[in-house]
């Protein structure tokens, strides 16, 4: 089993006619989460923050995107689905033996970070389509191994195990506690739905492993 992630730097994405697009019309475009897996493609949970003088509609101009429904808009950015028609995006999720991990998706700034795990044998496959298509800039490469401590590191991204030792040391978890989502997402300089979304899957992957050891 492999975890592995791609870096990508902003410069190095000019290269795809969309991906330069969504730079033109979005200082970021995050995907949350997959909601659904058709036919016609993914359904992507989205957070975006348009550039000024630019509206969420205009992503439906581009051929591998369509905007579904805007759910609510703040300061920080739209909540939206929409559904994704690029052979990579079909590709990664139908591929069996690999797990793409939201949250990811293109910064103006950082450029674009994906991280998947899976069996080694498809990884190199995936890994290899990505080479011949958009070559990233760095490939890092994690193996798994049964002596690994005691495995609680593993199963979060290393974004997910910031968030929640940031929230635990500012005691958003203690009993009446007023610290705030956005006093967290404040600090990690993030938007205060991506920062919930970050602990709603930390919680719900560390109440799995619970369960499990408890049985």
């Amino acid at each position: 089993m492999r975890k592995v992630l791609l870096r990508w730097k902003i410069t190095s994405l000019g290269g795809s006619k969309e991906i330069a697009r969504i730079v033109e019309m979005a200082e970021r475009l995050e995907v949350l989460g997959h909601l659904s897996l058709g036919e016609d493609g993914v359904t992507q949970l989205v957070e975006v923050k348009m550039r000024e003088g630019h509206e969420l509609h205009e992503l439906s101009e581009l051929d591998s995107f369509e905007v579904l429904e805007k759910h609510e808009e703040d300061e920080d950015g739209i909540l939206a689905s929409i559904l994704c028609t690029h052979p990579l995006a079909k590709t990664a999720i139908e591929l069996s033996n690999i797990h793409v991990h939201p949250p990811y998706g293109i910064d103006s700034k950082r450029g674009l970070e994906l991280r998947i795990t899976g069996r080694s044998d498809s990884i190199r496959r995936f890994v290899g389509l990505i080479r011949a298509v958009m070559p990233p800039d760095s490939i890092s490469v994690q193996t798994f191994k049964s002596e690994n401590r005691n495995g609680w590191s593993d199963f979060l991204t290393p974004k997910q195990r910031e968030v929640l030792i940031l929230a635990v040391r500012k005691g958003y978890y203690e009993h009446d506690s007023k610290v705030t989502l956005k006093q967290l997402a404040d600090e990690m300089d993030i938007a205060r739905s991506t920062l919930g979304e970050h602990l709603k899957r930390v919680e719900t992957e560390i109440m799995k492993r619970v369960a499990e050891e408890l049985v």
